[in-house]
């Protein structure tokens, strides 16, 4: 027994030894993504799009119910998932920072683990950079964006599929990529729902060429089969968060967020060209500071490039093998695919951020092309070598960016006695706790400060515009440092939506019922103008004229006015 066990042991350590050393390198590979992510901290907020998540899950954590109590275009999964770290770290913007570095980190790794499949080691690093540059030092990063969580939930979709194409005797590795798939949709539905129709069509295409001589019923039996795997990990996980869901917040609001303003309403008010006015304007002066954020934002034409590049090697590649196996080809195949629905996806409003799931999948994509430049043909080599030159030149501002954030942390961090050092910025007042170790507005702070004297923490208040008949958005940051919960579930004001007569009336029958000792209005984008329909009054002053009827100005911060009922 002692001389089987002596004689099993080398086999069993070498067979185990490939794996062990993928883990330490993905272990190694986190934790410096984490590192670059510190490095570039930005440490300024926005007032919208990273407090829609952080408010959201300050909600959730005090027992609402989302579509029910508090409207959102966006899955649950954000909200429950931010929650469980505010109960462990405690609830401030910092805490949302460090749960978004991990989604991100593990983006690069999932990115690393996807081109390492289909090319050698040295590519698959350049992908694993490339990706956690763009990630971590993107001049508007869009902390919290729903958008990340449903990415990587999708890349180890990617991974595992791949995996079944690698071995399709085993049905495991097809469940696990329709479980992740599921993943992704409590995240953001349409992120679900592009890799699931990229992998049923791939399924689809692969069973329907590799089985030519098999006859029909088998055909379809096989086809069945591997749909029926796929599809129960679809549903594992959406089908049951969906239906509980549904029962409790009910159909009407579930459509309304989830459907019918991103399908009906946000096209036409929030649709944005590929190329500005603004961008144009900036790009006369291409050396400035502004005309290096313009170049940045010609990264949503680097898609494309790639795009018309891995296409041409699809074709070409049918005489010459560029992969060594067809699953490699047909994993190639399925990146491409998701690039371009992707890209489709981030068409109505064109911006880095909007297009980054593609940009991601194409950075990917490139990496692996390169590890195969040797068999290349000359007309994809030359196209190539275009798109990485238009990368690099997108890149740089974003590398400036990685340079200037770690010199502003670096002397936060060593000179404790500035006012804005990490040292004065991590110990707020109590009011300010939120917000520690992040540079504030003085206006900002100020208006946080009045809330907090002129109500309680369980008393609603409303944050809304100076004007409502026609929305940019509103300073949702205001609600979730003040800790103040809304007087309504249209605390998100968007243009189409909260521009209406309807959801005026019942944001005033909430004012009515509820009667909010204070109201805020940020009239800071009174005034933005986009070319779409939200450049346009709705004409409905309903809600404007209530809140000028019963509520008096009592102090001013820049452009942040507090208002309280006329009758105190």
């Amino acid at each position: 027994m002692i001389a089987t066990s002596t004689t099993s042991s080398p086999s069993v350590v070498q067979n185990r030894s490939p794996a062990f050393q993928n883990a330490i390198t993905l272990c190694g590979l986190f934790l410096l993504a984490l590192l670059i992510q510190v490095i570039a901290f930005k440490r300024t907020c926005g007032p919208y799009d990273e407090f829609l998540s952080l408010y959201g899950a300050d909600r959730v954590l005090h027992s609402d119910l989302p579509y029910r109590d508090f409207w959102t275009m966006y899955g649950p999964a954000q909200f429950y998932l931010l929650a469980g770290f505010f109960k462990i770290f405690g609830t401030s913007i910092l805490t949302g920072r460090f749960y978004d570095a991990i989604i991100r980190a593990g983006i690069a790794c999932a990115c690393f683990v996807l081109a390492r499949l289909l090319t050698p080691a040295r590519w698959a690093f350049a992908a694993f950079a490339a990706v956690i540059i763009w990630l971590a030092c993107i001049y508007y990063p869009a902390y919290n964006f729903p958008v990340y969580p449903a990415m990587l939930a999708s890349l180890i979709s990617c991974i595992f599929f791949s995996r079944f194409l690698q071995s399709r005797d085993s049905m495991h590795p097809l469940f696990w990529a329709g479980l992740f798939v599921s993943v992704a949709t409590i995240f953001r539905h349409d992120s679900g729902f592009y890799i699931c129709f990229a992998e049923l069509l791939m399924m689809i295409w692969i069973i329907v060429q590799s089985r030519t001589g098999t006859p029909p019923r088998e055909l379809l039996a096989i086809l069945g089969k591997q749909l029926l795997i796929y599809l129960t990990g679809v549903v594992l996980v959406a089908g049951p968060v969906y239906g509980v869901i549904l029962w409790h917040a009910g159909f009407q609001n579930l459509f309304y967020d989830l459907f019918y303003v991103p399908g009906v309403i946000y096209p036409k008010v929030r649709s944005l060209p590929f190329l500005s006015a603004e961008t144009l304007q900036q790009l006369h002066h291409p050396f400035s500071w502004d005309g290096r954020i313009a170049v940045e934002s010609l990264i949503v034409f680097f898609p494309i490039l790639l795009m018309i590049t891995a296409l041409l090697c699809l074709l070409t590649s049918r005489q010459s093998r560029i992969f060594p196996t067809t699953w490699q080809r047909q994993t190639f195949s399925l990146l491409f695919l998701l690039a371009s629905l992707f890209f489709v996806k981030g068409l109505i409003r064109v911006g880095p951020v909007q297009m980054i799931q593609s940009i991601i999948v194409c950075l990917t994509v490139l990496a692996v092309l390169f590890g195969h430049l040797s068999q290349l043909d000359r007309r994809i080599t030359v196209s190539l070598y275009i798109t990485s030159a238009y990368l690099a030149l997108c890149t740089l501002p974003v590398l400036s960016h990685l340079v200037g954030f770690a010199r502003l942390n670096l002397h936060d961090t060593v000179h404790p006695n500035a006012p804005d050092s990490f040292y004065h910025r991590c110990h707020p007042s109590a009011e300010l706790s939120r917000a520690r170790c992040i540079l504030i507005e003085p206006t900002v702070a100020q208006a946080v400060t009045a809330i907090d004297r002129r109500s309680s923490p369980d008393q609603p208040i409303y944050v809304g515009d100076g004007r409502h008949d026609r929305i940019f958005w509103n300073d949702v940051r205001l609600y979730f440092l003040s800790a103040r919960r809304s007087i309504t579930r249209w605390y998100d004001l968007h243009p189409g939506v909260q521009t209406t007569r309807p959801i005026q009336n019942q944001i005033i029958d909430s004012m009515q019922r509820l009667d909010p000792p204070v109201i805020v209005l940020n009239s800071t984008w009174d005034n933005t103008i986009e070319p779409n329909q939200s450049q346009y009054s709705s004409g409905v002053t309903a809600l404007d004229n209530y809140i000028h009827a019963h509520y008096t100005p009592q102090v001013v911060y820049g452009n942040i006015t507090l208002l309280m009922p006329k009758s105190r």
